[in-house]
């Protein structure tokens, strides 16, 4: 229950970030030209977007609206293939360097702060896996969170990718086909895009409740 709670805490401070920044400004125009101003900031600078999905995620930032406004910036530049694939290279290195950080000097650390009192078992290479692929699948954990988990559970390098790049990389291309389409106004792209994020809701809880069921 605790944790549940804990989970709320990030989306109860933005929630209250966003009422107290419409209250200074009720107008939707003036939000529309900010955005838009946004938009043609990124256009310009495509390379800050690239850096903030490589980069940000792995601090706690949300991940999808990044992955909805690389489909939106990027794809009429670049082309959909292109922009799934350097969504995917950027995410993977957010991936990996937050697993790195917290498997190396940050992990004696981070084991203290999620330890406190508790002892944290000794995983073999399969069991790890297992945890992996159960985390990677389970809505609702943060990323950067998964991330962490991870790192400092001792899972090594090689089935941490494995697990992690394959699954995520589905969901960047979700989210940058439904962003890019339907800021194009491409109907049977976007569809698609969508259609893919709730394929992958439905296969992500079935292959959930399948490692769940067999670990008991």
């Amino acid at each position: 229950m605790r944790n549940s709670l804990l989970l709320l805490i990030p989306g109860m401070v933005s929630a209250f970030a966003v009422y107290l920044l419409w209250q200074t400004h009720p107008d939707p125009d003036y939000w529309r030209g900010l955005f838009n101003n946004f938009l043609d900031f990124l256009k310009a600078n495509p390379w800050a977007l690239v850096a903030a999905v490589a980069t940000l995620p792995g601090i706690g930032f949300p991940i999808s609206p990044l992955l909805v406004l690389f489909g939106i910036v990027l794809a009429p530049r670049y082309g959909m293939v292109t922009t799934c694939a350097l969504g995917i290279l950027a995410q993977s290195f957010c991936t990996t360097w937050t697993y790195l950080l917290a498997s190396g000097p940050l992990r004696d650390v981070l084991q203290r702060i999620v330890r406190r009192q508790r002892t944290l078992p000794e995983l073999t290479d399969s069991n790890a896996l297992r945890l992996g692929l159960i985390l990677r699948i389970t809505p609702g954990i943060p990323y950067a969170l998964q991330n962490v988990v991870l790192g400092i559970i001792g899972m090594r390098l090689k089935p941490y990718l494995m697990v992690s790049i394959p699954i995520s990389a589905l969901w960047t291309i979700g989210f940058i086909v439904t962003g890019g389409a339907i800021f194009e106004g491409r109907a049977g792209l976007a569809i698609t895009g969508i259609l893919l994020l709730v394929v992958l809701v439905i296969v992500t809880k079935m292959l959930r409740k399948k490692a769940v069921s067999n670990d008991g």
